[in-house]
Parts: structure tokens; sequence; C-alpha cells
């Protein structure tokens, strides 16, 4: 293997198992309520039963209030049994009649013998036998007795994938063994005080939760892998399948592999699929989703067919946009589920917009309204425009351009940079950029059909230049320029800034003039007069041929034409 692994072990409980647990019975002969010399054949206290026997004795097992003792004869027998392991018996007797290594026998354990005899042991059955002559008793009076209750260790379902861990009842007690062709691999860790992991084998994923939380070695991160065995109980709570590891256990023992993997989200291609249990605390990424709020707290993640709840859950630092509209995203996240866990919810962890593609026509009369939801945002845009090779043009676009010549092709571009009243001229200044909003002229050398830029800002304001009696004025729709508007100029046939003489539209991404003065003016580019005039009302010109939609030939006045839509000179006429 080419790539270091840092490894840390975990040790989740490797000492021997001792009693966590223990209670004591003690016994009093004098407390019984016996009267003297009563036969005495089996006492009950504290989960003991204590068995009293005559075996093979003359006499049996008696109470004398004499000395408040219960009294053992030769070959007589104690037996005690308890459903948890009895682990200590202390007895204390009245005078010399008391146990020793020479008058008794022991079913099983050790016993220490004095004015006290003390026995030591685990089992849940211990016998005491006199077994010498009769002149030999044991007068006890009082016994105390230990017994170890510590639950026993559960009865643990083994299994060896988190899909079968899913597969079990709700709480069900259980060791999950994860190997190194089946590595649990953490997904995303959830700190604070609620610390838990997102882990996934090969076929499943699972919350972890109380997993060494007190544990300084235990190195849970994300990326990380688990291998080996650990015991824990199964639930799956309030719509979450969860592992929850048992802190008591004494067969932990798991290898946390630190860096093993990149956390990979599951991609998912329907939104669809996220509505089940099946993907609950997967990883997952599903793309090309809208996002929607009815409150801008509670937010819902959209495929136009699905709808699932989006919470921050895990807090994370990701800022979701004001507006929401004509947006797409690609988001990341936990598939969770709601607070009753009734339905799915996505906690996500990153939320990253899908660059959107635009499609502007200079026919199109949309342009404005899907540029102003676009506003402020990067986009790939596709503008079709078709310019006239070898002559001057005008264009308006909603974003930048730096070296229009690099990003479409060879051509001159001047903007409007002053007006000279006494020449009447309108002065203009070659340029490379192009800022959004503003108004140029081109000059193609190369045909261009169209502008792709791919990532640039768009822009819905339009700002136009005005120099003396002169505003430069740009669009993004298509504008009716009408007949009966004599303040209005637009570049025509011949290089000519001309009023309209017939009521036409003005294609999108074009520029016109507005103008208080009909004198003629030129236009200088440079310093130096171009060969675009402006010309006077005087100059207008009556249309040209005339044509129907159809092509045919209607005549070359407007003044007998029905109503209508025709064309001159390649522009639309329109008669109302």
């Amino acid at each position: 293997m080419s790539k270091l692994l840092h490894l840390t072990l975990t040790a989740l409980v490797l000492a021997l198992y001792l009693p966590s647990h223990a209670s004591e019975v003690t016994i009093n002969m004098s407390e019984q309520g016996y009267v003297n010399a009563q036969d005495v054949t089996s006492i009950t206290a504290g989960g003991v039963t204590i068995a009293l026997s005559k075996e093979g004795g003359q006499n049996g097992p008696k109470y004398y209030t004499s000395d408040l003792t219960l009294r053992l004869y030769a070959k007589n027998s104690l037996t005690m049994t308890s459903s948890a392991p009895i682990v200590s018996i202390v007895f204390t007797f009245s005078g010399s009649n008391k146990m020793s290594s020479s008058n008794t026998t022991l079913s099983t354990g050790t016993a220490t013998y004095g004015n006290t005899t003390t026995w030591t042991g685990e089992a849940t059955e211990v016998k005491f036998t006199n077994t010498t002559s009769i002149s030999e008793k044991w007068f006890i009076k009082t016994i105390k007795i230990t017994i170890d209750d510590t639950p026993a260790p559960p009865q643990l379902q083994e299994v060896s994938s988190i899909a079968d861990l899913r597969q079990l009842a709700d709480g069900t007690q259980v060791r999950l063994t994860l190997g190194r062709d089946n590595q649990g691999n953490i997904e995303w860790v959830s700190t604070g005080s609620d610390t838990h992991a997102y882990v996934r084998d090969n076929g499943m994923a699972v919350r972890f939760t109380n997993f060494l939380p007190d544990d300084a070695g235990w190195h849970t991160n994300t990326g990380g892998a688990l291998i080996g065995s650990v015991d824990g109980e199964y639930h799956f709570r309030d719509g979450m399948p969860e592992f929850t590891h048992i802190s008591t256990s004494i067969a932990d023992s798991i290898l946390c592999l630190d860096n093993w993997q990149t956390a990979t989200p599951t991609t998912i291609g329907d939104l669809a699929e996220l509505t089940g249990t099946t993907h609950r605390a997967d990883y997952v990424s599903i793309s090309e989703v809208s996002l929607a709020t009815d409150d801008g707290q509670t937010y819902y993640v959209s495929d136009g067919n699905t709808q699932i709840a989006m919470t921050n859950q895990l807090g994370v630092s990701d800022i979701i946009p004001d507006d929401l509209r004509g947006r797409e995203f690609q988001i990341e996240g936990i598939l969770g589920a709601t607070s009753d866990g009734s339905a799915s919810e996505l906690y996500y962890t990153s939320i990253e917009e899908i660059m959107p593609t635009l499609a502007l026509g200079e026919s199109s009369y949309n342009n404005g309204n899907t540029i102003g939801i676009y506003a402020g945002r990067e986009v790939e845009i596709d503008v079709d425009r078709n310019f006239v090779t070898d002559m001057w043009n005008t264009l308006c676009l909603p974003f930048d351009i730096y070296d229009f010549a690099e990003v479409v092709s060879s051509a001159r571009i001047a903007e409007f940079t002053g007006y000279d009243a006494a020449s009447n001229t309108l002065e203009f200044s070659s340029t490379e950029d192009i800022r959004a909003g503003v108004p140029y002229l081109i000059y193609p050398m190369e045909e261009i059909n169209s502008i792709h830029i791919n990532g640039t800002t768009i822009s819905s304001e339009t700002t136009p230049v005005t120099f003396g009696p002169y505003e430069m004025v740009g669009i993004y729709d298509p504008t009716t320029l009408y007949s009966d508007d004599e303040n209005v100029l637009f570049l025509g046939e011949g290089n000519t800034l001309r009023r309209p003489n017939v009521t036409n539209d003005l294609k999108a991404f074009r520029a016109f003039f507005r103008t208080s003065t009909d004198a003629p003016a030129n236009i200088c580019i440079d310093g130096i007069t171009s060969d675009i005039r402006i010309v006077s009302l005087a100059e207008e010109q009556a249309p040209g041929r005339i044509y129907n939609v159809s092509g045919q030939f209607v005549g070359t006045s407007t003044q007998s034409l029905q109503k209508g839509v025709y064309v001159s000179s390649g522009n639309k006429v329109i008669i109302k």
C-alpha cells in the first residue's frame, strides 16, 4: 500500500470482568421469631434459601432461646442456594461451638476458621456439613451472605454487515463485526453535546451513538474507517437507524483507521429514492434540484416531482441565497428524518449552485424578464445576435466583455464619449472592453451570429449615455420605433442614423438615439469623421419598394396599404 495510514487502536474494554454490583443479606437467628427448641428446616431471606437437614445425625437443627442460636449437630448439613452467585458467607457463633477445619466439609469454595468462619467462592449453591462426633456442635448466631447480582452479559446476536444489522428488531442487542473487505466508512461526524457518526459499509448506513463519548483515545473523523467488533443495541428511533454502543461490554475491540478514505456521497438520480428508509443515515448527493421556502427558515429541496424537507442539523456554514428563483443546486448531506420520524429530511452538508445557462435571442420579447431573474448571478450565456459585416452596428449586452475580439472575433468597438456643439458632431472613442448595459458601435470584420460566455455576471440595468442633445440607449428586448416619433434615430442602411418613417421593431441587444434636434450631424470616431452621418427630417426619404409577408410587391407608398405587416428595405412595416 503506497499511502501511509495513521492507525489508532482503541481498546474498548480489555480488562478482566469484575462484578459491578453486589448485595448483602444478614440473618440474625434471634430475630426470626423462633420459640425454644424449635426445629428449623429452612430460612429464606433476600433471595437466599437455607435448607437445614438432620442428614445422618441423631438430632436435627434446632433453635434455643438460652443462647439465641441455631444449633447444628453432628452429621447435620446447611445448604444455601441463590439465583445469583454467592461470593462470600460469614458465620458468627456462641462460645466454642463453632465450625473448624476438622469438623466441616464444603461442597465448593474455601473457608477460613476462627471465632468467625468466612467462606469465599462463586456459586449459586454451597453446602456445609458437620462431619464429626456427636459432641461437636455449631451454635450459629448470625450469617452474612454477599451476592453478586450483576446482570448476566446479554446474549448477543452476531452480524457482519450494517444491512444485516438493519434487519433486526428494535432494541436487539448485537455484536457487529466489520472486516477489511466491508469496513465501516465514517461518512460524517457530528460533534458537540450529541456526538455521533454516520457510518456506511458496502451496503447500508447507520448512525453510531454513544460510541466511547468519554474516551480521549477515540479519534472518530470523517474519512476514517472502523474494522473489528463492537457490541451494542440496534434501534430504529424516530425514523433513524441507530447503533448504540454498550459501554460495559467485555468484547469490544475495534480498530479506527484515520484518513482511510475520502468520504464520497452516494449519487441519487431521482429525489423519490430518498423518500423511503433505505438511504436513511446515508451520505447522499442530489443534483439539478431547486430550493423553496415558505418562511425563510424551513426549506424544501425539489426536483419538480418530489419534495423533501431540508434542515441544517449538522451546523454547516453554507449560506442559502435569499432569491431562489431560477436557481439549481447540487446538494450533499445525510439523509435523516423529521422529528416525528414520519418522513425523510435532508441534513445538508454542502450547497453548491449549478451555474445556469441562459439563451437570449435578438427576436425574443422575454429577454428582460430572464435577465432580471438572473441579475447579479454568474451564468453561462448564449446571445443570438446577428451582425452585418463591414459596416457599423449597434450593441448593448447585459454583461461585461473584456477584449471583445478574443471572445467573439475581430471587430472594432467605439463608445459614445462626447459632443462638439460647434460642429454638431457626436464623438466616439475606440475601446476593447464592453461594459454591461452600455451601448456601443461595433464594426465586425468577420461574420458574427452569436456571443457565448462561459461564466459571467448578469446585470439587468441599462446605462444610457448622454452628451449634448443626444442620448444613446441600449435595449435588451425588441423595441417598437414609431413613424411619428421625430425624436428617435436608428442606425440604418448606408451607415446613416435616421428617423423611422414607418413603424417597425428594432431587434434586441441593439441601441438607438434620442435627440431634441433635427439638424444633420456627423459622427467622429477617434477624432476622425466616420462614414456615419445623421440625416435631417428634410433628407428623409419615402419608403422604397414595399412587399407583403408573402414576398409580393405592393408599391412604394404606405398611404394606400391596408392594415397589416409589410417589409421595406429590410425593415418590418406595421400599418395600423
